[in-house]
């Protein structure tokens, strides 16, 4: 049975991304969209799209009634879930399948056996797949004696999710009780469901997973492996395929076990069997273990995608449909190398917390072998109530480290403002000798960006005081440009000849003040202390700079000059001649790093702290944040209480500092 009308149950980049194919393929989308994502871009890429009242994932993209709803009055026929939100929960597959409706997906027993991580081990034992040391913990668990079972150091893991959500790694047996607790609420949380086991940690491992692909025909293939080593907070940043560290030898033996395990529970669909791999000092691969298997279309696919030139999402549906896979093992082959990079809106230098606001602006380089593929578009919002990715920027070629480079400096080259990213931290990685050398296991952050701010490319001071004066100049031919009134005088014009008009702007080594004047040439000639210009603008994109031209795009977003150079992307602020007022800080005060919900406080007022003991537990998109006591002291003030919903920078907790 071929689809007709689909329902993509779900937002964002992945939702933008079927629909394409379903373009391709003549098949009608619908999607939804919660309050907060009335004007995303994912309501624009589909057909026609149903609001779903509230902003919350648990109002809407997790509301199985408002999905089910939205699919009977579009007369949707078939249920896309992409990934995240409902993509592994087996009753909303059972409930889909009950309305008649045709299930992108797996079996919903096939889902509930690997979504429940403890049954999915038992599983691929009788299947003999390799697996790790694990328990399950309930509340009549011995902790302490699970995890000397177990053996330190250990992970504490949510039994029915992933994506990095309700995990933890525990050291020794004193500290975990406390993270068994934290990793059931996130779970609990991100899942609606708190259970969690133990498993063996391993050290510096590679997270090497395997897409498969079966159908009701039962033909069961995989499409090589995916390397996913480079995490932070257990997510994925940056996969390639294929991996490097995986030779002939090693690929069949791999591959050989995703199909096991997926025959082993009758899987039906597209869905990827997750090994963790023990490496050596140098990095190879020792071993490799059953971590888990994701029923479901992972966000890391196009790199599969573009080594192999088989559309995943195609393939889903056209198996969800009745149709015999049209390739065999033999068709699949590597062609080239792919490198996919995850452009988050978060901040690597503090701590990776995730960052909100409006992206101002997107201009994305285009470049030959670069795919982007985004949720966002320019004015669209980053909120706390979803998951922070921006885009996933995809590089093929035919060496690796072609892919690397071109990667590299389509990033540099894209315009992205209004919001702190990890942009330069994922150029960083594209260029480090370590990434380059194939040496990535998932320790790879730690060890070679511990502080990230100390590897991300360095401010040029050069630059910018260039860009100050291109800024200057072209800004003033935009008031220019825009004026109502007197709009023949140029620029900048007045009768005194030695009369000098300047702007300031804040640079890396301090403010940048640009004293100009306009010429009868139609020349700016800029003064920046010793260091003159002449600058004319001589189209949108082109600017002559002493004798040189060059193609500079310009925005200004606020008070912001974004130059969008050949190979980089400067941002440069104006300073305004007002200074604004400011809030006096409360001494002792803890504010909130980002918006998001209180779902504990572990203070009273008068209580004694020490340095890093709890005061807040803070979620926001789906993580759980913990704010601790800065120093030694006594609460003297408690702001907010569990389920508060607050704003960035809003004072959460005040300790008074003890004094000797």
């Amino acid at each position: 049975m071929l689809i007709q009308r689909l329902l993509i149950a779900n937002r964002g980049e992945i939702t933008v991304r079927i629909a394409r194919t379903c373009r391709e393929l003549g098949i009608a989308t619908v999607g939804v969209f919660s309050d907060a994502d009335e004007d995303a871009l994912h309501v624009e890429a589909v057909d026609e799209a149903v609001r779903l009242p509230g902003v919350t994932s648990a109002e809407t993209y997790l509301d199985m009634d408002a999905l089910l709803a939205a699919a009977e009055r579009t007369g949707a026929d078939a249920v896309h879930p992409g990934y995240g939100f409902l993509a592994e929960n087996a009753e909303f597959a059972q409930r889909v399948l009950d309305a008649g409706l045709i299930w992108v997906g797996p079996d919903p027993d096939a889902i509930a056996a690997m979504g429940d991580k403890v049954e999915a081990k038992r599983r691929m034992a009788d299947a003999g797949v390799p697996l790790l040391p694990s328990i399950p913990v309930d509340d009549d668990t011995d902790l302490q004696a699970a995890g000397e079972e177990v053996g330190f150091p250990l992970m504490v893991k949510a039994s029915a999710g992933g994506g990095g959500k309700g995990m933890r790694i525990v050291e020794s047996a004193e500290g975990l009780a406390d993270a068994v607790g934290a990793a059931r609420r996130e779970a609990s949380g991100a899942f609606g469901d708190d259970r969690v086991f133990l498993e063996r940690y391993l050290e510096r491992p590679r997270h090497i997973e395997i897409q498969v692909l079966a159908d009701t025909h039962g033909n069961v293939l995989h499409l090589l492996e995916r390397e996913c080593s480079i995490q932070r907070r257990h997510q994925k940043v940056v996969e390639e395929a294929p991996s490097p560290a995986v030779d002939a030898d090693l690929r069949a033996e791999l591959g050989a076990a995703a199909v096991a395990a997926a025959k082993a529970i009758g899987y039906v669909n597209a869905g990827t069997v997750e090994f963790i791999a023990a490496t050596d000092d140098d990095g190879g691969i020792t071993d490799f273990s059953f971590l888990e298997m994701n029923t479901r279309l992972q966000v890391e696919h196009p790199v599969t995608e573009a080594i192999t030139g088989h559309d995943l999402v195609a393939l889903q549906l056209l198996v969800a449909g009745g149709e015999a896979l049209p390739i065999s093992q033999n068709d699949v082959e590597a062609d080239g190398h792919a490198i996919e990079v995850r452009l988050y809106a978060e901040d690597p230098a503090g701590g990776y917390l995730p960052a909100t606001g409006t992206v101002e602006l997107f201009r994305p380089d285009l470049a030959a072998g670069v795919r982007w593929d985004s949720g966002i578009a320019e004015g669209g919002v980053i909120s706390s109530h979803y998951d922070p990715m921006v885009a996933k920027v995809i590089a093929h070629a035919d060496r690796r480290e072609d892919a690397a480079t071109q990667l590299a400096a389509a990033l540099e080259a894209s315009g992205i403002g209004g919001i702190t990213t990890n942009r330069d931290l994922l150029v960083a990685i594209l260029r480090d000798d370590a990434f380059l050398a194939g040496d990535t296991t998932t320790a790879y952050l730690d060890e070679r960006f511990p502080d990230p701010a100390e590897r991300v490319a360095a401010s040029d001071a050069e630059l910018e005081r260039l860009a100050a004066a291109i800024a200057t100049a072209r800004s003033a031919v935009a008031r220019q440009e825009q004026a109502s009134v007197n709009a023949t005088i140029p620029p900048g014009f007045t009768n005194d000849p030695h009369a000098r008009w300047f702007a300031s702007f804040r640079g890396s080594e301090g403010a940048i003040e640009v004293h100009y004047r306009y010429g009868r040439d139609g020349a700016f000639r800029t003064e920046i202390g010793d260091t003159t210009h002449r600058v004319t603008v001589l189209e949108d994109e082109v600017v002559e700079v002493d004798g040189r031209r060059t193609q500079v795009r310009w925005f200004l977003r606020g008070t912001t000059h974004h130059l969008l150079f050949a190979h980089r992307h400067l941002a440069i602020e104006e300073i305004p001649r007002f200074p604004e007022r400011t809030v006096e800080d409360v001494a002792g005060a803890t504010r909130a790093p980002m918006p998001g919900a209180v779902v504990a406080v572990a203070v009273e007022e008068g209580d004694e702290v020490e340095t890093g003991d709890l005061l807040v537990a803070l979620e926001a998109m789906k993580m759980e944040h913990k704010i601790t006591a800065p120093f030694d002291g006594t609460v003297t003030e408690v702001a907010v209480s569990e389920g508060d919903q607050v704003d960035s920078d809003a004072m959460l907790v005040v300790v008074e500092e003890a004094t000797d």
